[in-house]
């Protein structure tokens, strides 16, 4: 009997924890997967600020165009904002510069979490990037349109007292409307047709508010600047008033200069012409020999050199040393060597230097004794 028992214990054992494993297994199974992604970077967690929260849990989507591509892990209250911490999915991306906003599909359900616009490409946000409540939009909730409706229904109420006379009574009401049927008509058409190229350009018109939000918001952030400067140009705008009697004084007298150096040139105008003129034709030869007067200011300076050099105060002499070769060289040396029939080398070079020391006196002189 008990060797019949032992191996029943033993299957039945197995069973057991072949039951357990495949049961663990299928378990793993549907959590394994976000966990990967979790530990290999592949999503991307980031955090967005909300002014109010109501109607999102943990749990609800995120959305990109209506399809979803995360959800949302937990929410934490930070006092005047709620901070919510979202999960999106492997493989998708989210610009920049991109904007969260809370979707209500309907008045009473829950509510998800529309990020806009979609990726179509450059950069896109990573994991652990914050989103402040500069770029996260929260709807208007339904008790505050009720109690911004019930405020307006007041206003239009009759006043106690008034012998029910309100904002839409008919004695009000009916000299307002009266013989302005036309002007209502062209007017409501012309609200139609702005209404039209609204929805028709709604897109640029979304761009329009979302940039005018962050001009407010960059102003609101530097309103200390901007009231300095504004307390400048006021201070500025005091000094020129209490100033105002001499910047008048001042532009009395260069008006009245200006009129007197008028008079004078309409008074003389013939001689101013013919004084242009002749400064017209100085600087016109001025230009036509620039070369020339570059040359005379690039040696006038060595000139004056060389002439101070030349002077000897002390002994009061000048120094000079003059080259008569250059002048004489050439065909006259030449003319005058076959005149007295001259055979120096000078001759043949025709250069005085060629000569000698006497520069060919010597030579000369014999040749004209013959």
């Amino acid at each position: 009997m008990k060797l019949t028992m032992i191996p029943q214990r033993g299957k039945f054992l197995a069973r057991t924890l072949l039951i357990t494993a495949t049961a663990l297994t299928l378990g793993s199974c549907s959590l394994l997967p976000g966990q990967v992604n979790d530990a290999l970077g592949r999503s991307t967690k980031i955090t967005a600020d909300f002014e109010n929260i109501a109607g999102m849990y943990e749990g609800n989507e995120i959305m990109v165009l209506g399809l979803q591509v995360g959800k949302v892990d937990k929410i934490v209250p930070k006092g005047t904002f709620v901070e919510v911490h979202m999960t999106i999915d492997a493989g998708v991306k989210i610009p920049k510069d991109a904007i969260a906003a809370v979707i209500s599909p309907s008045i009473v359900t829950n509510r998800h979490i529309e990020i806009t616009p979609p990726y179509t490409g450059g950069a896109s946000l990573s994991s652990g990037e914050h989103l402040p409540k500069a770029r996260t939009r929260t709807p208007v909730e339904l008790d505050t349109m009720i109690k911004t409706i019930d405020q307006f229904s007041a206003s239009l109420k009759p006043e106690p007292g008034a012998d029910g006379l309100g904002p839409l009574s008919g004695r009000v009401l009916y000299p307002v409307l009266n013989g302005n049927g036309q002007k209502i008509r062209e007017t409501l058409d012309a609200l139609s047709g702005a209404l039209k190229v609204g929805i028709d350009n709604k897109d640029a018109i979304s761009n329009i508010i979302i940039k005018l939000n962050e001009l407010t918001s960059m102003l609101a952030d530097n309103d200390q600047s901007v009231r300095d400067f504004s307390n400048r140009v006021t201070a500025m705008s005091g000094l020129l008033a209490e100033q105002a009697p001499g910047l008048q004084a001042t532009l009395d007298q260069l008006n009245a200069f200006l009129v007197n150096t008028s008079t004078m040139f309409a008074g003389h105008q013939d001689q101013l012409a013919e004084s242009l003129t002749g400064l017209t034709n100085v600087s016109n030869q001025l230009r036509a020999n620039s070369l020339q007067m570059v040359e005379i200011a690039d040696t006038v300076p060595l000139l004056m050199q060389n002439i101070t050099n030349a002077m000897n105060p002390q002994g009061r002499y000048v120094r000079l040393h003059t080259l008569v070769g250059s002048p004489l060289s050439g065909e006259i040396t030449s003319l005058f060597c076959e005149r007295v029939q001259m055979r120096a080398d000078g001759c043949r070079t025709g250069n005085m230097q060629d000569f000698g020391p006497d520069y060919g006196l010597t030579a000369a002189l014999l040749g004209l004794t013959k």
